[in-house]
């Protein structure tokens, strides 16, 4: 009778432990788990993550990989069992540093990898219904010899605004611009392009048309404050695309609705679908509320807290807390910190991913940020809650309450599913509400 309580003993611990240790595996985070189950053809559904950060192709920290195209494709099953739906790479063609320069824009190796690993990468986000988003520089170039001589593909004089500081300056040598005026601010570090120009135009649909047939289908719009919103809309038009997104950096809520406004007609008047921007008013108030524990700036009398709570603009809205320009990670240029406390970021993706706009995932947030992987974890938590609620960039958000200082919050409901308080203030919801997780500043509960 004995032996038997020991047998029975022996095989309980043992199936417990194998039991443990399949859970175990189950929650490495590179064991595939296939497609994901969220996986779908709307924009309005998604999660972002922007892949790389400044100067990233020179950081040891992807070294072991070889490049940058290599560590992304090394975490993308990753990315993908976290839900992740559009992967935003870096400029694909070959220029200065990080390719915000761009030299030969129809040659695809450069300090990010080659053009092979480009593809490579780009099928497997495509074979996982992913999305590839190209990072276009479209505003400025820089010649190959010269400050002028454009190469592959070469372009002519009018190709370069006529006030641009080559037609002036005698170091400049090369082709004298002869484009029409800049008809945008100008960008002293390249040459800035005269869209007008049908070199210029051509060139710029050839390039979108090569980037698809790389594997991209998605496009971010480098500097577009360069150039009239006319010509995202004509560049946008000329061939399918899946998500397009322009950098207007402005903490002006007017005036990035000016410019998406501005992208739904070609040059010739042609109806376009409009482009979104990134929501640089939310992140500049994410950061007084959290930060600075100032929260009733995201609650006024007419609900504009950002572009993404503005009436009509919520999917047109990507909602961040920094990227490669303001992360301050190898730059020394930088002053638009969001925080270097991960609580505080912590509580920023809290609020990004249960609120309307596409929410945008800053790579070296998830994978550096925390090195003992929590803070990935709890991001990968709130994009699940999401999914699995339906939240999306339409979402309606009420704010219930605000109350500054150290012992002030911001609580919301969404879509009448989720209630989020945010900040170091006690807070009871009524019974109805269960709580579903929680951190040191944030509390999100469910129905």
């Amino acid at each position: 009778m004995i032996k038997k309580i020991l047998f029975f003993i022996i095989v309980l611990v043992t199936f417990s432990c194998s039991q443990e240790k399949d859970e175990a595996v189950m929650e490495e985070p590179n064991v595939d788990k296939g497609l994901s189950s969220f996986a779908d053809s709307e924009p309005n559904n998604d999660v972002m993550l922007q892949a790389f950060w400044w100067d990233s192709y020179l950081d040891n920290k992807i070294s072991l990989s070889g490049s940058l195209y290599n560590f992304v494709e090394e975490k993308l099953v990753e990315l993908s069992n976290a839900n992740i739906d559009v992967i935003w790479l870096p400029p694909p063609s070959e220029g200065e540093g990080m390719g915000y320069h761009p030299r030969e824009l129809f040659n695809f190796n450069s300090n990010h990898g080659s053009e092979d690993e480009l593809k490579s990468l780009l099928q497997l986000i495509n074979n996982r219904k992913m999305h590839g988003m190209a990072d276009l520089v479209l505003n400025h170039r820089i010649g190959t010899a010269t400050w002028t001589d454009f190469t592959n593909p070469s372009w002519p004089c009018d190709a370069i605004c006529s006030d641009d500081e080559g037609n002036t300056n005698p170091l400049a040598f090369g082709t004298r611009p002869c484009g029409d005026n800049d008809e945008g601010e100008q960008w002293e570090g390249a040459r800035d392009l005269n869209h007008k120009s049908h070199s210029v135009q051509t060139g710029i649909k050839d390039y979108l048309s090569r980037l698809q047939e790389l594997g991209f289908d998605s496009w971010r719009y480098d500097f577009v404050k360069g150039f009239p919103p006319k010509y995202v809309g004509e560049y946008n038009s000329s061939a399918p695309y899946y998500y397009s997104v322009g950098e207007y950096w402005d903490g002006n809520l007017d005036a990035i609705k000016y410019w998406i406004d501005g992208t739904d007609k070609t040059t010739s008047g042609v109806s376009a679908k409009k482009s979104s921007a990134f929501d640089f008013v939310l992140k500049y108030k994410l950061r007084e509320a959290i930060v600075n524990l100032n929260y009733s700036v995201l609650n006024n009398s007419n609900k504009q807290f950002g572009l993404s709570s503005s009436n009509g603009y919520g999917d047109k809205s990507v909602t961040f807390l920094d990227n490669h320009d303001t992360g301050c990670i190898n730059r020394s240029d930088c002053d638009n910190l969001f925080s270097n406390s991960t609580n505080q970021i912590r509580m920023g993706y809290a609020y990004l991913l249960t609120h309307p706009g596409i929410p945008m995932i800053w790579s070296y947030h998830y994978f550096f940020q925390d090195q003992t992987g929590e803070l990935k974890k709890d991001i990968n938590e709130f994009i699940l809650l999401r999914k699995e609620l339906l939240i999306n960039a339409n979402s309606l958000v009420e704010v219930l309450e605000t109350n500054d200082g150290s012992s002030g919050l911001y609580v919301a409901k969404i879509d009448n599913k989720l209630l989020l308080k945010m900040g170091y203030g006690t807070y009871n919801p009524e019974t109805s509400w269960k709580l579903k997780k929680s951190g040191i500043g944030y509390s999100i509960w469910t129905l």
